[in-house]
């Protein structure tokens, strides 16, 4: 025996908030710290961010507006205060490899001390370095070494020319060149002279030069050698005097950088570098134009010895904390900036700059998941920095470049780094299906719930997040009534009674809102009318399209009728969602019966409209039939049942036990009352199950119920499991107090049939039939009536094939 149904209570409908829950007063409320109704989570994030061990990264993942970002960005900013800052880093000058700049970490801070003692030392090179190499002492000994090679090849050209007049022949320069002229008897000779003289003779002359030829290359060799070995004295001696002038100022750098194995290096570097091109420092000797790779200023010799500072820590403490809210791929890894000179694109280590993994190192980087994955790119850069260890920066476009470039690959840095990632449970669903290196990387799931336990503690952190956003927004105070509202507007998104939704962003949307409402009717405080003043005019801005099929209804156009009986029809419930925002409209289901093997036919399925979860919920009624009342014969018949004007795709099993009732109404003959409406999944058994959307199904058909005039028969049937889900608008509530609407709670779909058509359902005795008369009794008979007319049906058949089909008498059946 089913139980007569009762309507639900008004007290069942919604969840009153009371003040006696709240602080004593709407300003004695404290401001709230941390983040309300996210234990696992916070417990989460904490154990991700003391963990040092690789791969420990962390994913935040959560519905938007659950407070995900301002928590991580909450706790991570509390913990990196706690710790170390880390080192500044540099990128320098490569004087072995120069399309290779050297990276330099320094300790916190003194990167600017750096950088400033590397500019100080180019203004000493330009002035020491001429300076030394003008000094008195540098040239008296620069001149004494060129004295010596002077007075020595000056010794042996006058021996050269004894020993030339000896030959027969005057040793004179003649036009930068030197000359042999023959001489006999004291006299020069022409040269018709000198071809006048005896070929014996003339011989005696040709062997004497050729002998002095060689004398003359060999004092040459010599004076060569001299001046070479004089070069390298004065070479010699003047980097001695650079050094000098230089290197003092190199040890001052030094040492404020001692124990810095790889600034001592570089310094020594600078030091050779310099004592190889001194010559550069010199006024008339200075470059015009860059001569070296990886250097792309108009003063080479000067830019070289610059420092590019890429990460600088002065003057801050602790540990980084980098949100990078544009994560591109040059913006996490950093890039290399490019000039163009003599046609080519160049670069060189001083146009390297940073990205938010440099800035972060050492510390923490918060990222948006989705814009990660939308970046190209970007999501490689996370993974390879992650995986290797290093912050490796690359030209992206250079594979990809159709003009000429002079790049640069700088040394990688060093990645101690924890990346948090936050975004949607979607998103970290399908990285954790279709990237394989997901799970290693981002070992920690922070997973924030879209709802807290609706406990006394919980209340009053709610009013705690009320108190906090009016003092740092400079709200209208909230009086206990509003924040008794708020608190319920939260269990309404939570949609459930007993808890209350920890989607703080849209509860903050509504204290501001309801604010503003307060403060165009110039009150001091918000009250609750306030609140729900803000609730309706938000409604109001989104639901045009919700008025417009109400208003369809209202005409007539679409057709669903809220007075009477008809049999095979039921009015069903469905949930538009319109992106940001979602209401409940009635639609008409509708089944027809006939003779036949088909079964059951999904008119939506038929048309490719009906989704897979609405196949199955069709498919369930099927096998109720068959189970409940087929249970000595086949199920013999073709039935159609569909969603009546609808022409969008028919998703999900809430409408189960309507079709149900629509498919066994049309079998037994039985209307259904319209003024009725029904929602509810169900099981082989009849067991109806929760539906989503609970609150905007039942306000959608009181709308249209009111609409068209309510008159205090109509109601609406849920799942009694829905119950806890109701938090109802006033309107329906206060219908349902002055007994103008009712709101059915069933567990099974007999009471629904019960409610829905006002007939017995009935249940099997004990010689296993229903009750005559009974609802479930009239299906029974229907259906065993169809099964042996279809038996018969088949006899006809055979019979009409065995006379011949000869198109008269019982063959006509078939």
């Amino acid at each position: 025996m089913t139980r007569k149904a009762v309507p639900l209570s008004p007290e069942n409908l919604r969840y009153i908030c009371e003040a006696r829950h709240l602080f004593p007063g709407p300003e004695e409320a404290p401001s709230l710290e941390g983040t309300v109704g996210q234990e696992r989570a916070i417990r989460s994030i904490d154990f991700g961010l003391r963990i040092k061990s690789p791969g420990y990264n962390i994913f935040a993942v959560g519905e938007p507006g659950c407070g995900k970002s301002s928590t991580v960005r909450a706790m991570v900013t509390e913990l990196a205060e706690k710790q170390d800052t880390p080192n500044d880093w540099a990128y320098v000058y490569n004087f072995e490899n120069p399309r290779n700049p050297i990276a330099l970490a320094l300790h916190p801070g003194q990167g600017r001390l750096f950088v400033r003692q590397m500019r100080e030392l180019t203004e000493v090179l330009k002035k020491n370095i001429p300076a030394a190499l003008e000094d008195r002492d540098f040239e008296s000994r620069r001149g004494q070494i060129l004295d010596n090679v002077s007075r020595e090849n000056t010794a042996d050209l006058s021996s050269f020319q004894k020993t030339a007049r000896e030959a027969g022949y005057a040793f004179e320069q003649m036009e930068n060149q030197f000359g042999f002229i023959p001489v006999k008897d004291g006299k020069r000779l022409h040269r018709d002279e000198f071809e006048a003289l005896p070929d014996e003779e003339k011989a005696h002359y040709n062997e004497s030069l050729l002998k002095l030829q060689e004398g003359l290359r060999e004092i040459t060799r010599q004076a060569h050698k001299r001046d070479e070995e004089a070069r390298r004295q004065i070479e010699a001696l003047a980097r001695e005097q650079v050094r000098f002038a230089v290197e003092p100022f190199l040890a001052l750098i030094q040492s404020d950088f001692s124990g810095n194995e790889r600034i001592t290096a570089y310094l020594r570097s600078v030091m050779e570098d310099i004592l190889d091109h001194y010559e550069e420092f010199l006024p008339e000797q200075a470059p015009k134009a860059p001569t070296l790779p990886g250097v792309s200023e108009t003063e080479p010799h000067l830019s070289r010895y610059s420092v590019n500072l890429i990460v600088d820590q002065k003057g801050k403490a602790g540990a980084p904390v980098i949100y990078e809210n544009h994560p591109t791929f040059q913006n996490l890894i950093g890039k290399m900036e490019y000039v163009f000179q003599y046609g080519v694109a160049t670069t060189g280590f001083e146009r390297i700059q940073g990205g938010a993994m440099h800035t972060a190192n050492g510390g923490y980087l918060i990222l948006d998941a989705l814009e990660v994955l939308r970046s190209p790119f970007a999501w490689e850069a996370i993974k390879n920095s992650l995986k290797s260890g290093v912050i490796k920066i690359e030209d992206l476009g250079e594979q990809y470049r159709m003009f000429a470039t002079g790049s640069i690959k700088p040394e990688p840095i060093p990645l101690e780094l924890k990346v948090i990632l936050v975004g949607t449970p979607h998103i970290y669903y399908q990285l954790l299906s279709f990237e394989e290196d997901f799970r290693k990387l981002f070992k920690v799931k922070a997973d924030f719930g879209s709802s807290m336990k609706r406990t006394d503690q919980a209340i009053r952190d709610y009013a705690h997040f009320i108190g906090t956003i009016r003092k740092e927004e400079d709200l209208l105070p909230f009086d206990d009534s509003a924040v008794c509202a708020v608190i319920e507007q939260g269990a309404r998104l939570s949609e459930d009674q007993n808890r209350l939704s920890t989607s703080f962003s849209r509860v903050s949307d509504l204290i501001r809102e309801a604010t503003f409402w307060a403060r165009k009717e110039r009150s001091e405080t918000v009250s609750r009318s306030h609140v729900r003043m803000a609730v309706l005019e938000k409604r109001h801005r989104y639901n045009r399209i919700e008025e417009r099929i109400g208003e369809l209804i209202e005409e007539g156009t679409l057709m669903v009728r809220t007075k009477g009986e008809m049999v095979g029809q039921v009015n069903g419930l469905s949930v538009h969602t319109m992106g940001d925002y979602r209401f409940g409209k009635p639609t008409r289901i509708t089944a027809k019966v006939f003779l036949g093997r088909s079964g059951m036919v999904n008119i939506e399925r038929e048309v490719k409209l009906s989704g897979n979860i609405h196949n199955k919920g069709v498919m369930i009624v099927s096998s109720y039939l068959s189970m409940r009342y087929a249970t000595d014969f086949p199920l013999s018949l073709t039935a159609s049942m569909t969603f009546e004007q609808t022409y969008d795709e028919i998703e999900g099993d809430s409408a189960t036990a309507a079709e149900l009732i629509a498919l066994t109404s049309a079998l037994a003959d039985v209307p259904v009352y319209q003024w009725m409406a029904i929602t509810g999944s169900m099981d082989q058994h009849g067991m109806i199950q929760p539906v989503g959307g609970i609150n905007e199904k039942i306000e959608g058909f009181f709308q249209t119920c009111r609409d068209k005039g309510l008159d205090g028969k109509h109601g609406i049937v849920i799942p009694k499991s829905n119950v806890k889900n109701l938090m109802l608008d006033d309107d329906v509530v206060e219908a349902v107090r002055k007994g103008r609407f009712s709101v059915y709670a069933v567990s099974t779909i007999d009471e629904a049939i019960e409610l829905m058509t006002g007939a017995r359902a009935g249940q099997r005795g004990k010689r296993g039939s229903f009750p005559k008369g009974s609802f479930n009794r009239k299906v029974e008979d229907r259906l065993r009536d169809l099964a042996e007319r279809m038996k018969e049906a088949g006899k006809e058949e055979g019979t009409g094939k065995n006379n011949g089909g000869n198109g008269k008498g019982p063959g006509m059946a078939s």
